[in-house]
């Protein structure tokens, strides 16, 4: 009965991580996906009854329970060596972890969500990115042999554990994802526990013989693990050697002159254009208001949805409105100069 509850919430875990990401990737309507919905929590719990009923139809088939377990201790271990690979990566690339956009650096600190403020702050680091996405890919790396799988799943637990608690504590929408990351260490901890109590007791226990899927086919062995590790390589680094480099203008600029009545920019303060393409105009409340725009050239640009036209010079802003053209006078910030933009380092403190 023990075994059968392990297997089945290995099944659980197992069936859980297929629903949550691959939909997305390869059906992208499943948006539920993409944060804590809740529908994502009612897909991810209804999956329950059926790894335990799967368990039951397992038992047709005479696989016996120590090779169930096996197979599962495996093929999750290759799971968390998948994510851990995929976001050591993303933060090793600075691709989730980035400097702030300029609106954000313009917005009130009290005026910032918690995930936002988490988010911008990690952005500012080079280094720290780089540290954290090493310890993120070096369990996962641990993860993929059979004779450090153990040491790795222990590694696994703490920097997920620290994940876990971050996401909860910033209220960041990944809570599922992160929690059934955590539960998978856990899973995979479970099948060594005797070995870390003893390690940390100083007991001894009494050696196993570690026995490995298909030991009796070393060759199709290799092979089928070449083939998932090359599938790992493709789709955790292909994103980053295609990645086309963005040339949408990252620029703030505060307004100089009067802006005309009725038009897009009344009461405008400060003009904002962040990097995914849209403008973001800030008046003197320090209130934001976004519009996606359509890049025509350098620094020209048409607002969606709209018969406005933009074109930003060193000097002044031309916005084209059914013909006319207003010209306003404006000046760019430049946001080198913002202390968040300094990641540089002192061991003493300077009075």
């Amino acid at each position: 009965m023990k075994n059968s509850l392990t297997i089945g919430l290995g099944i659980w875990l197992l069936f859980a991580m297929i629903a949550i990401p691959f939909p997305y990737v390869y059906l992208p309507r499943f948006s539920y996906t993409h944060s804590d919905t809740l529908l994502l929590y009612e897909v991810v719990l209804s999956l329950l009854p059926i790894a335990l009923l799967f368990v039951f139809l397992l038992k047709s088939f005479k696989i016996e329970n120590h090779k169930q377990l096996k197979i599962l201790y495996v093929v999750l271990s290759y799971i968390l060596a998948f994510f851990l690979l995929k976001y050591g990566f993303d933060k090793l690339f600075q691709n989730q972890f980035y400097f702030p956009e300029p609106n954000i650096l313009h917005t009130p600190l009290g005026n910032l969500s918690k995930d936002i403020l988490f988010w911008s702050a990690m952005g500012t680091s080079f280094w720290y990115n780089i540290f954290m996405g090493l310890i993120e890919v070096i369990p996962a790396l641990l993860l993929l042999h059979h004779r450090t799988r153990m040491f790795g799943a222990f590694v696994s637990f703490g920097v997920l554990l620290n994940v876990w608690a971050i996401n909860m504590s910033f209220d960041i929408s990944v809570k599922v994802l992160s929690s059934l990351l955590l539960l998978i260490a856990i899973y995979l901890l479970s099948f060594s526990w005797k070995k870390y109590v003893s390690f940390f007791t100083g007991e001894s226990t009494q050696a196993t013989k570690k026995e490995t899927l298909l030991e009796k086919s070393p060759v199709l062995r290799r092979m089928l693990k070449g083939t998932v590790i090359a599938f790992f390589c493709i789709e955790v680094l292909l994103p980053f050697i295609t990645k086309e480099k963005s040339e949408n203008l990252t620029a703030s600029y505060l307004i100089l002159g009067e802006t005309n009545e009725g038009t897009l920019l009344e009461s405008c303060k400060r003009i904002h254009f962040h990097s995914k393409g849209w403008l973001i105009l800030e008046n003197g409340e320090q209130e934001f208001e976004d519009y996606k725009i359509i890049q025509l050239a350098k620094n020209s640009f048409r607002i969606k949805d709209s018969d406005s036209e933009m074109i930003i010079s060193n000097d002044n802003v031309q916005l084209k409105k059914n013909g006319v053209i207003f010209k306003i006078k404006i000046r760019e910030i430049d946001l080198e100069k913002f202390a968040l933009s300094n990641d540089g380092f002192s061991w003493t403190v300077k009075h």
